[in-house]
């Protein structure tokens, strides 16, 4: 366990049964978090290449975060390009079964967060962004809140002639039903400069038209980390307010 801040961040090793190995989460508890409240919980998605210790490595104020908004912070393995979904190529990559069956029943036996779905977020960068829209669409009895920061929100420029291509066949086996989204809070976000703006500028019309509700952000910057060090600030405070108003219903 490292200790900074008042937060407290632990490494914690799970053996996942549905892809027979032991994949790590990073776990980021408010100070005071053994008192016995029941924090909302914020799971944190890293995107393409990275690893579950990107998030708290790249962004250390992760930790003044977690007390700032009063939320127990994880963030899962994701894989280096699985997307966060169970693919029907490669069983041995079952992230989305990972997630649900194992990841989250671990953290709700172990750390002092709500089981009530109010006070449950999922958000994420690039491949994180398309995976927590992604998995909050399927299992939207589980979140009330979901982001994207600079999301892959849309495969199928993706399915050939990318990294992403040895992983994906095509993308009807992975698609966002943005439909099953419109009882939960959405916020996207994307830098002006981003080679993914057009396809976020996509989703947020296609939102429009379909009458969901949701917050879209654009401002200056790219596909990097100096953009998602000022992202995860709106990203906390837009799922803190939506938390805030759970409490008083």
């Amino acid at each position: 366990m490292q200790r900074s801040y008042a937060a407290t961040v632990d490494t914690v090793s799970i053996y996942s049964e549905v892809m027979k190995r032991n994949i790590k989460a990073v776990v980021i508890e408010p100070s005071g978090g053994k008192g016995g409240e029941a924090y909302p919980v914020l799971y944190l998605l890293h995107g393409l290449g990275g690893n579950y210790s990107l998030w708290i490595n790249k962004v250390p104020y992760l930790q003044q975060a977690a007390d700032k908004y009063k939320c127990v912070i994880v963030c899962p393995d994701g894989g280096r390009a699985t997307v966060y979904f169970d693919n029907p190529m490669d069983s041995s990559s079952r992230f989305e079964s990972h997630f649900v069956q194992e990841l989250m029943p671990y953290i709700e036996q172990h750390y002092p967060v709500s089981l009530d779905r109010r006070y449950r977020a999922i958000t994420g960068i690039s491949m994180g962004g398309f995976g927590a829209m992604l998995i909050a669409s399927r299992h939207n009895d589980l979140f009330s809140v979901a982001g994207s920061m600079s999301g892959v929100l849309n495969l199928r420029p993706f399915t050939t002639g990318s990294a992403l291509r040895q992983k994906i066949a095509d993308s009807t086996c992975c698609s966002i039903d943005w439909e099953k989204l419109k009882n939960t809070r959405l916020i996207i976000d994307c830098g002006l400069q981003d080679y993914l703006l057009p396809v976020n500028r996509n989703i947020h019309k296609q939102l429009e038209t379909k009458q969901i509700a949701h917050d879209y952000i654009e401002r200056e910057g790219r596909h990097d980390w100096y953009y998602w060090k000022v992202a995860i600030d709106f990203q906390l405070f837009f799922i803190r307010k939506a938390w805030d108003e759970g409490l008083s219903n």
